[in-house]
């Protein structure tokens, strides 16, 4: 647990890349319970569990900025999170 207590640039983007692989992932999961108990498809689109992916990395970023004062974790989390936002708007608008 002390290796996610450094203050690091690249620890940061590595965290805000998996954090929302992982919700992305853990949505679809849910998607696809809900569609096997209702019969429904797409009860949460591909769009919305994307964006809803990306914003995961806030609760990340406010933890290493506000309660852990590690500024550079949180640089990184920041920029992966603008990458992924940017990536967002350009895929799907």
């Amino acid at each position: 647990m002390n290796f996610f207590r450094k203050d690091n640039f690249w620890l940061g983007m590595a965290i805000g890349l998996i954090l929302p692989i992982v919700a992305f992932g853990i949505f679809s999961l849910i998607g696809l319970g809900i569609d096997a108990a209702t019969g429904k498809t797409d009860i949460i689109s591909a769009e919305n569990r994307s964006l809803v992916s990306i914003f995961v990395n806030l609760i990340a970023l406010r933890f290493y900025l506000l309660k852990v004062k590690h500024d550079l974790t949180g640089r990184g989390i920041l920029t992966i999170t603008f990458i992924l936002a940017i990536a967002y708007f350009s895929f799907y608008l």
